[in-house]
């Protein structure tokens, strides 16, 4: 059983922008636990709600890939995409301070933890979750016009 102390990342973010990243070897969803145990101390439940979300980032690495970072994400399901390869990385994103403004959500502080592949990966599934209007080539998420 490989996952049992893989290699994951830990991204604190405030205010759309990374504060703090820890590489932590460990089972990923026992680290998830962990840190909503800890998170949940620092949440105020009359200001905001409480979010664990399970998502499936994908993300795009430059071709060839080396054999490390290929080792890292095949079992993510590497498929290759015009001169890319696209690979769907799990990721739980734990929101502890957020407010909404009509139906949308403003995310204040949320931590996202996720298998480390490297910080090219960190930084788009950041970018994919603080901006997913900018990102709407994929599934459906153009539907209506403003």
């Amino acid at each position: 059983m490989s996952e049992s102390a893989d290699e994951n990342v830990v991204v604190f973010v405030e205010n759309n922008a990374i504060v703090n990243k820890e590489i932590v070897r460990s089972k990923l969803t026992d680290l998830v636990k962990e840190y909503v145990r800890k998170l949940l101390d620092q949440w105020n439940p009359e200001e905001s709600d409480f979010i664990v979300l399970n998502v499936l980032q994908t993300v795009n690495l430059k071709l060839p890939l080396t054999k490390e970072l290929y080792k890292r994400v095949e079992k993510y399901g590497v498929k290759r995409v015009g001169d890319k390869a696209e690979v769907e990385i799990p990721t739980y994103e734990i929101i502890y301070n957020s407010q909404w403004m009509g139906e949308d959500m403003q995310m204040k502080k949320f931590v996202v933890i996720m298998p480390y592949v490297n910080d090219d990966v960190i930084n788009q599934v950041i970018n994919n979750i603080l901006s997913p209007t900018e990102e709407a080539g994929g599934e459906g998420e153009e539907l209506l016009e403003e």
